[in-house]
């Protein structure tokens, strides 16, 4: 996901600096007065983290979440980070992990991270140079980039080769809307608190749908969350997963996702039961293609948000399209954290 704003304003030419920082100088034209600026680009080193959470205080997606830079640092686990400095300090920030999918069949994924320019410092195409310089290191690794991104950077994206794989719409509503419910059937169907023995069998079924290894994203999860809760379905029968979904909290609401389940029956008892145990505003966002979803938030009096456009680059798509009648909530790695 990227908060980054680029024009063509700026004229920019590069040189290769010693060692890992690449420089570029910049002449910015604001206040109707040219500005000469010298530009690093270097790796992120451990000692940055401090000013990066500094750094990040203007940012929204903070703002609204119950987690800072550090905690998005050590949860989002990136292979690689970027920032830009200059004589003014850190001007922006860049990162991208590796999925790695233990096999010989499926090529390593890069997924594209928090983008983010000083606010002081956008609109001179700061933003564009580092996603462009990100995108061109890491393609020597591995043609498969995925990233999530508002609409109004999907231009961007789609000019250096990506293409949109499907869409994300945000909504947000009172979670005690599912408090009474009817028609909803429970004969076959047990619900229970998520728990760490269920992660082996969660990431079992996740697979079907998302073909990344979950139990370590589980466990990251818990780890860097000050307040987490789940509830699994099984099947009283079979004893096999029928559905799941995580809750995280932040100030403003309750985040909802993953929300994994086999039918819309199943989706209403497991939100029924978030809403008995909790109470408060739920923000969830469910893949556009699932019509069935988006109509059953809508009758509950959610409002649609922003939207979000995963795009990739190569032709590996993580998920499985067909699926998505079963996704009817989705979070990406840090993403779920905020």
């Amino acid at each position: 996901m990227s908060d980054h704003d680029c024009t063509s304003e700026t004229s920019c030419s590069a040189a290769t600096a010693p060692t890992l920082a690449s420089q570029y100088s910049f002449w910015l034209y604001r206040e109707e007065k040219v500005e000469v600026l010298n530009l690093f680009i270097r790796p992120m080193i451990s000692h940055d983290i401090y000013d990066l959470k500094v750094f990040f205080n203007d940012c929204s997606i903070f703002q609204l979440a119950s987690v800072d830079f550090s905690m998005y640092y050590y949860s989002f686990r990136p292979k690689h980070s970027y920032i830009v400095v200059s004589k003014h300090g850190v001007l922006a920030h860049a990162s991208v992990k590796q999925w790695d999918f233990n096999n010989n069949i499926n090529p390593s994924i890069l997924m594209l991270g928090l983008v983010y320019v000083r606010p002081d410092h956008r609109k001179f195409g700061i933003g564009e140079l580092l996603t462009n310089y990100v995108l061109k290191v890491k393609s020597n690794e591995t043609n498969h980039i995925h990233a999530n991104i508002l609409t109004k950077h999907l231009p961007f994206y789609i000019r250096y080769g990506f293409q949109a794989s499907f869409t994300l719409v945000n909504l947000i509503g009172k979670l005690n809307e599912f408090l009474n419910l009817a028609n909803i059937n429970d004969d076959d169907i047990h619900l229970q608190l998520f728990e760490s023995s269920d992660i082996l069998d969660i990431a079992a079924y996740d697979h079907q749908i998302y073909p990344t290894y979950r139990i370590n994203y589980f466990e990251q999860l818990r780890e860097h969350t000050y307040s987490i809760a789940g509830y699994v379905a099984r099947s009283l029968k079979t004893n096999s997963i029928l559905g799941y979904v995580i809750l995280n909290f932040s100030h403003a609401f309750i985040k909802c996702g993953p929300l994994y389940a086999e039918n819309l029956n199943v989706v209403l008892l497991l939100l029924r039961q978030c809403a008995i145990d909790y109470d408060g505003m739920m923000l969830i966002s469910i893949p556009e293609d699932n019509r069935i979803g988006i109509k059953m938030l809508e009758s509950k009096h959610f409002k649609q948000t922003e939207i979000l456009h995963r795009v990739h680059t190569g032709n590996q798509n993580i998920f499985n399209e067909k699926c998505f009648q079963r996704v009817w909530a989705i979070t990406d790695d840090w993403l779920s954290l905020i």
